[in-house]
């Protein structure tokens, strides 16, 4: 028997793309197994927020990172959700009935880790079906056509690489330019930039098309001018948009970043590129076949030969 949450439950997400896109298999769980109460959702930011645009396991999606205000929400639920840990913080003071995820377990990975929480604690049974991010293809789309015929010829070859991460994305060339030697996630854009132009020597019929925020447009202009032909969508997606993207594209290439996570939700083939972090916590979810995880001490490390030759593997 399931344990009783009530009618109406609040689920409190994170500032994260990435983190939210962990969310919604436990989302989805929820709802499967309690079809008649009301979920609503607190996302951190309004760029982390996108992910749940559209998602029909959820009634209403509120946008707020104020203790005072989630504090006056919680009042009309009769459970409060943290679906992280770290996003407790804003759930500090609060008196409706609390359920909080623990500290993240090394070497697990941190959407399996939630589900896992989540169905011990109402008492339910997981299935692999079970394991698999939900992202909606629709709301307003900032592109008219998704489709290889806005591109170009049919025939072509489309890899979309994704030159930033969550810092670039909401701080832009502030952050990039003082952090991107230290920071754990990048790949250098001029290994990109080297690495489109050595796909596009070896296949011909092979575009690049670029994704990001407007924040990070510094990026996309540099890669652009140095890599002919490139298609340069980079502040023109939404999450929706990206989803629906994935779906046309033959390809992504990608450090450990929210778009690599948004493609998981997809078929296409991907090659994720990982650091210091681990792949087995943050990587590509559920792992499948035409994923493949390129991990070495540290990004600097990483070989663009090793990057071309997983590339062409999967598209062949």
């Amino acid at each position: 028997m399931l344990v009783d949450i009530g009618e109406k439950v609040l689920l409190v997400a994170t500032s994260h793309t990435g983190n939210n896109v962990f969310c919604t298999p436990t989302i989805r769980l929820l709802k499967k197994h309690y079809p008649d109460t009301t979920f609503d959702l607190v996302a951190l930011n309004k760029i982390s927020a996108e992910v749940f645009h559209g998602n029909t396991d959820i009634s209403h999606l509120y946008i707020t990172n104020s203790k005072r205000r989630i504090k006056n929400l919680s009042k009309d639920y009769s459970t409060v959700i943290c679906m992280n840990y770290k996003s407790r913080d804003v759930l500090s003071n609060i008196e409706t009935n609390l359920i909080s995820i623990p500290p993240l377990i090394a070497g697990m990975h941190h959407a399996e880790q939630l589900l896992q929480f989540v169905a011990d604690y109402i008492g339910c049974k997981l299935t692999e079906d079970d394991r698999a991010y939900k992202i909606s293809s629709a709301g307003n789309s900032n592109l008219p056509i998704l489709n290889k015929a806005r591109f170009g010829a049919e025939d072509n070859i489309l890899i979309c690489i994704h030159l930033g991460c969550q810092r670039t994305a909401i701080h832009g060339w502030k952050f990039f330019y003082k952090h991107r030697a230290t920071h754990q996630k990048l790949w250098s854009v001029d290994k990109y930039i080297e690495l489109g132009n050595h796909l596009m020597n070896a296949k011909p019929n092979i575009r690049i098309v670029i994704t990001g925020t407007k924040h990070e447009s510094f990026l996309g202009k540099k890669f652009a001018n140095n890599v002919p032909g490139t298609i340069n969508l980079i502040g023109k997606t939404s999450v929706s948009d990206l989803f629906k993207l994935m779906n046309e594209v033959d390809f992504l290439i990608s450090q450990d970043c929210g778009v690599m996570h948004i493609a998981s939700a997809s078929n296409v083939p991907l090659v994720g590129l990982f650091g210091p972090t681990n792949p087995a916590e943050t990587g590509p979810y559920p792992l499948k076949k035409n994923h493949t995880v390129i991990k070495k001490e540290s990004m600097e490390e990483i070989d663009i030969p090793d990057v071309v030759c997983a590339a062409f593997n999967r598209l062949e």
